[in-house]
């Protein structure tokens, strides 16, 4: 039991999240790339504060009103009985409102309101970013006539004295370029306008004004309205009759002027249709008068020649009964009969489907409540809402057909009361004939001349009545005509808010987050593709070939030589012993005694390396030969202080010398050399000679160890081939110049040649370096290769 729980313990050690060497690559990482995000950042950072210092701030100017508000200061009259100005109270969704205030229409009365000064932007141009001004440039630019290509054109202005300026503009491929008067008009093709000066533009300051380099901008009035519509921003709070209307702009003073000037022409647009109502109204009225007018004149002439031809002086009424029965009936018919024709006048607006502005309103006269005062006013507001939708919206529009077809079903069912009402109306008529029928046929048994006159007076009585009516009618709604006031009220005057956009402080943080995330990403790349290995563990991370050794960074190395001979106790000459301990203990099927040194690319210290390596084998008592065959850049002999050898490999395998001849031995003891010889022509081809071969096997049969210097496989393939014939390969890595491309590129070589018993040495690692600091001693290598090998490697690159 106590075994399963420390197999289950071991595994969750093993199953953790992060493990050590998961924190020594991070660690590794951050070591080698620290300097990246301290370099990226404070790059990003800068062209952030620039960009953001080149942004222009887009400042909100708000105003708040409250629709639809019932205040009146004559409730009393024709209009507010009628119910046409009274909002009904309640909470309003203010949607078709906010598609007024951006109709085109109404910035089009607002733009026309304040086109002089809309019309042209002023700026001011700096070095890093142009400013836009309001009232604050000495110039004013009045625009008389201009042809529309001259719209939306930047135009150059500078100021050259007092009296003069001087304006350049692109027309064309050319730049054009005019001198001007201010206060007179400058004349073109293109247009006529008048520059003046202001009261900031004086004698005292206008040589300070003269170094300032001005623009401006004449703009279409379609320009101004789509700029208005298209910065324009409603707000309708929940459960609340306010409307919030803001504008963006880059001059908070000129947003004030348009929200100031949109409430005042708004307001008059709401006003106008009350006006218009009214004006309506009291036009019926005066028709009616003079109707009556007419009549009363010709009821009086009809009186006044019966008693001229009857030469009635005076009668005395038997029967006042008589006349005042008959006088009230027939008041009573004619106003059914006025009645009437209004229902008559109103259905035929109906059927025949009349769109005016406005409804007649003589039905409003007669009926002050009820179900015909109620539907015609949710008719009137119906229309008056629908033509204000037609300026702003398309015929398609699903809510202007949902709004038709109750206009139709409104219509339906007023045709209908209509129909029942006049029938009830014509009913009470010819109720009222009868009775008014008993009274004259009573009436008839009175003296012909009585009854004659009775008549006359009576009819006169009626249009009296009638005629007051209508004065009384035409005078309430003249005075209501004063209480007519807007149906909004200011709640809140246009003001300044504050910066809308941008938000400078994120895009800086974007800035600065993208900048991060550039550094990962460099990061990223640097450590995958572009890395150094720098260390024995990084090695062991990218590869399971054996790392048979570490030799630490020896700076200033100026001098050549045998490092573990010149200077034992040293750090360095400590990892060769190290590095020859390992040779011995490593696993390695055969008891290997012939080794190969190489590397990928000149410079990495495999020349260093195998010399050395040479020496302390030879210092442990073994004898050891040292063959160079860099046949196309050798160098051993630098090590040993020697001049180039003008024998060796190639004058041996040339047939010029034998294989004892060219056997050297060196100064330290059981250390031996083959140097290469003379370069030859055709270096690879002798490598690949069979008296190569012949030379490497009488070497393993007379020496302990045989070590080989070779080229740097990465260049050249002669290593390749001598790899076969050795019993290891050491391959030599510099933290210099080595990356994950140079294990690839051995990995794929041994798999490629079923390679065995490769070894890997990692050279310049600089920890160790930093502990102990070795002068004097050092190695150099440079390759200048001829005859199509290695072209470019001709530079000497010291350690």
């Amino acid at each position: 039991m106590r075994s399963q729980i420390t197999n289950t313990s071991s595994s969750l050690k093993k199953q953790g999240i992060i493990s050590q060497k998961d924190i020594n690559i991070l660690l590794r990482v951050a070591r080698g790339n620290w300097w990246v995000p301290l370099l990226v950042l404070p790059v990003f950072y800068a062209i952030g504060r620039f960009y953001v210092f080149r942004l222009t701030d887009i400042s909100r100017v708000s105003t708040e009103f409250l629709l639809k508000v019932n205040d009146l200061y004559y409730q009393n009259n024709v209009l507010s009985d009628a119910g046409f100005y009274s909002s009904g109270g309640g909470y309003v969704d203010n949607v078709n409102e906010q598609r007024i205030l951006k109709s085109y229409d109404l910035a089009s009365q607002v733009v026309d309101k304040v086109i002089g000064k809309l019309q042209v932007s002023y700026y001011i141009v700096g070095k890093v970013r142009r400013t836009e001004q309001f009232n604050g440039v000495p110039i004013v630019v009045s625009v008389n006539s201009i042809n529309a290509d001259f719209y939306e054109k930047v135009i150059d202005l500078k100021i050259l004295d007092y009296d003069t300026y001087e304006i350049t503009y692109n027309k064309g491929r050319s730049q054009e370029i005019k001198k001007g008067f201010f206060g007179k008009e400058l004349i073109s093709d293109e247009y006529v306008i008048t520059i003046n000066r202001n009261e900031n533009l004086s004698q005292n300051n206008v040589d300070n004004l003269k170094d300032i380099f001005y623009q401006f901008i004449i703009h279409s009035k379609d320009f101004l309205i789509g700029n208005i519509q298209g910065n324009l921003v409603l707000e309708n709070p929940d459960y609340t009759n306010i409307l919030k209307v803001g504008l963006n702009d880059i001059l908070p003073e000129r947003a004030v002027m348009i929200l100031d000037t949109m409430n005042k022409v708004y307001a008059e647009n709401r006003l106008k249709s009350k006006f218009e109502l009214n004006d309506r109204t009291v036009e019926y009225i005066d028709k009616q008068l003079n109707e009556i007018s007419f009549s009363l004149k010709s009821i009086e002439d009809t009186m006044q020649n019966y008693k001229q031809k009857k030469d009635i002086i005076d009668l005395s009424w038997e029967q006042n009964n008589f006349l005042a029965k008959i006088t009230s009936f027939d008041d009573e018919r004619v106003r059914l009969t006025q009645q009437l024709k209004s229902l008559d006048d109103l259905q035929n607006y109906i059927v025949e489907e009349k769109e005016p502005q406005f409804l007649p309103p003589s039905v409003m006269v007669y009926e002050k409540s009820g179900f015909m005062a109620t539907a015609v006013n949710a008719l009137y507001d119906k229309q008056i809402e629908l033509n204000k939708l037609y300026g702003t919206s398309k015929e398609a529009n699903p809510y202007i057909i949902d709004l038709k077809e109750n206009i139709k079903k409104s219509k339906r069912d007023l045709l209908q009361y209509i129909v029942s009402t006049r029938n009830a109306t014509i009913s009470q008529i010819e109720n009222i004939n009868k009775e008014i029928l008993v009274y004259v046929n009573q009436a008839k048994l009175l003296p012909a001349k009585q009854r004659e006159m009775l008549n006359i007076q009576r009819r006169t009585n009626v249009s009296e009545q009638l005629y007051n009516f209508l004065l009384e009618k035409k005078a309430n709604t003249k005075i209501a005509r004063a209480s007519i006031i807007p149906d909004i009220k200011i709640v809140e005057a246009p003001r300044y808010i504050g910066i809308d956009s941008p938000n400078k402080a994120t895009l800086q943080k974007q800035f600065l987050t993208f900048g991060v995330l550039v550094s990962i990403l460099v990061i990223v790349i640097r450590s995958v593709f572009y890395s150094k290995i720098k260390t024995a563990d990084h090695l062991k991370e990218l590869t399971d070939l054996p790392l048979i050794g570490v030799l630490p960074f020896v700076k200033d190395a100026e001098s050549e030589g045998i490092i573990v001979e010149q200077a034992p106790t040293a750090l360095i000459s400590e990892a060769f012993r190290n590095f020859r301990t390992n040779l011995q203990y490593a696993n390695i099927d055969i008891n290997a005694k012939t080794y190969l040194v190489t590397s990928f690319l000149p410079g990495e210290g495999k020349t260093f390396t195998s010399s050395n390596l040479a020496a302390i084998l030879a210092k442990s008592g073994k004898r050891t030969v040292l063959i160079e065959l860099d046949l196309h850049k050798p160098r051993v002999y630098q090590r040993f202080g020697l001049s180039p050898q003008t024998k060796g490999i190639t004058t041996c395998i040339t047939g010029q010398n034998t294989y004892e001849e060219i056997i050297s031995e060196t100064y330290i003891p059981n250390l031996f050399c083959i140097y290469s010889g003379p370069i030859p022509p055709n270096p690879s081809e002798l490598v690949l000679s069979n008296k190569m071969k012949e030379i490497i096997d009488r070497a393993k049969q007379d020496f302990d160890f045989v070590i080989i210097d070779t080229p740097p496989a990465g260049l050249l393939s002669d290593s390749l081939y001598l790899i076969q014939q050795v019993d290891a390969s050491i391959f030599v890595l510099n933290t210099r110049t080595s990356s994950k491309k140079v294990v690839n590129f051995i990995e794929s070589v041994i798999e490629a040649n079923n390679l065995k018993n490769v070894l890997l040495l990692l050279n310049g690692v600089a920890r160790a370096a930093r502990r102990y600091k070795y002068q004097g001693y050092g190695y150099s290598y440079g390759y200048g290769y001829g005859y199509g090998y290695g072209k470019g490697y001709g530079k000497v690159v010291k350690r």
